[in-house]
């Protein structure tokens, strides 16, 4: 937040460096007035209960108006309340938020740190028997790679969810392989949509992100004519249900750019459903690069990259190009203890792939990728980096 010279007042209970104790805002009223406190009358269900950022993957975060209703509905389900738990997402994330009301209504014990780590999160499973995870897919890639988790007795684990991004098949198989016990399993959602969409079951094939669970309603619509397309036809996924956002806060342009007349949000992902019903998210729409006429899904290349031993994390980008449009780039960074080249790389991608899908622009190797608050790769700031590219080559 300092970064974006933002100065946000923090609020707790207790004590804690840098807030203000909820004691001191008391402090300043007399015992008259908060004798004579009370809350809100709720009148209608519908109306505002909280204000959600999105990501900010793509851009500036946008504030989400969730209703009364909407986290009522997502807080409810069939959980155990004596399992364990453990997740590394923020209070501010919709993912957070459903988490910790459930957590609180239902006396589940949490193991909170304060940051996520591959070998620490091995240790505070071992030690206090953690049964059910929650990861992002970046932390998933690095807890799998790093390796720590065949070091560690592991076995009290149940479940591992996984939501944020796309969660590449092969890497949910890679960690099962790992972990073999235990379900490793994705969901999809979105903070506009109120939370949790589809869910992956055992039963479900890996990559895909489930099916919808109720409450929601989804379909695949055609990028080019709007229509509703049929299974295994990619489009863009659109949502429907009583409990999305009631809009962005003070952005009725932008509220009214999400929604079509019939009540569908339009997620801004790409993806299809096969013929069991089952979810897979390919893209994101405002990730979709061109090359001359054709269209590139930089998820494709990265899965690619991704089947490479030495490549911890890959993030393809669009470097601009006076006559092609866009050249893709590709960021990388290497798991430790391996050596990798650039022409590997390429010569990987111009070797098992289409020559639309060459990596004109290169590869660009980095320490470490630049993250969200959330967690997710800061796809904006690969944006900026990936459009300096194009200025340097003008430049040359």
């Amino acid at each position: 937040m300092k970064d974006k010279n933002c100065s946000p007042i923090v609020v707790v209970y207790g004590d804690h460096p840098s807030t203000i104790p909820f004691s001191d805002v008391l402090s300043g009223y007399s015992d008259a007035h908060l004798a004579n406190f009370r809350y809100l009358e709720l009148n209608d269900i519908k109306t505002t209960a909280c204000i959600m950022h999105t990501s900010g993957t793509t851009g500036m975060p946008k504030s989400a108006e969730l209703s009364n209703y909407s986290l009522l509905i997502s807080v409810q389900d069939d959980n155990k309340s004596d399992e364990i738990s453990l997740w590394f997402s923020s209070l501010y994330w919709i993912t957070g938020v459903v988490m910790n009301i459930k957590s609180i209504t239902k006396g589940v014990k949490v193991i909170i740190y304060p940051h996520f780590d591959e070998e620490m999160t091995c240790q505070l499973i071992e030690k206090y028997k953690v049964e059910w995870l929650f990861l992002g897919t970046s932390m998933i890639n690095r807890f799998l790679k790093a390796g720590f988790a065949t070091k560690y007795s592991l076995s009290s684990l149940k479940v591992i969810l996984c939501g944020g991004a796309i969660l590449k098949a092969k890497t949910q198989e890679e960690l099962k392989r790992v972990l073999s016990h235990v379900p490793i399993l994705q969901i999809y959602g979105m903070t506009e949509a109120g939370g949790l969409t589809t869910m992956q079951f055992p039963w479900h094939k890996m990559g895909s992100c489930g099916t919808v669970i109720p409450n929601y309603e989804i379909k695949i619509v055609d990028l080019d004519n709007g229509e509703t397309l049929g299974p295994n036809q990619t489009g863009e996924i659109f949502i429907k249900s009583a409990i999305t956002m009631t809009g962005y806060y003070r952005n009725p342009e932008t509220t009214k750019e999400m929604f079509d007349a019939e009540g569908w949000l339009h997620s801004g992902d790409i993806g299809y459903i096969d013929a069991d019903g089952e979810l897979y998210v390919t893209d994101r729409l405002k990730y979709i690069m061109k090359y001359r006429e054709y269209q590139i899904s930089p998820a494709e290349i990265e899965v690619l990259l991704h089947t490479h031993p030495g490549v911890l994390e890959v993030a393809v980008m669009g470097v601009p190009h006076p006559i092609d449009d866009e050249h893709p780039v590709a960021f990388v960074s290497i798991k430790p203890g391996f050596t990798v080249t650039e022409k590997e790389l390429v010569d990987l991608v111009a070797n098992n792939m289409t020559d639309i899908f060459k990596l004109r622009a290169g590869v660009v190797f980095l320490d470490a990728f630049p993250y969200t608050g959330t967690g997710k790769i800061a796809k904006i700031e690969l944006k900026a980096m990936a459009k300096k590219l194009a200025v340097e080559e003008a430049d040359d």
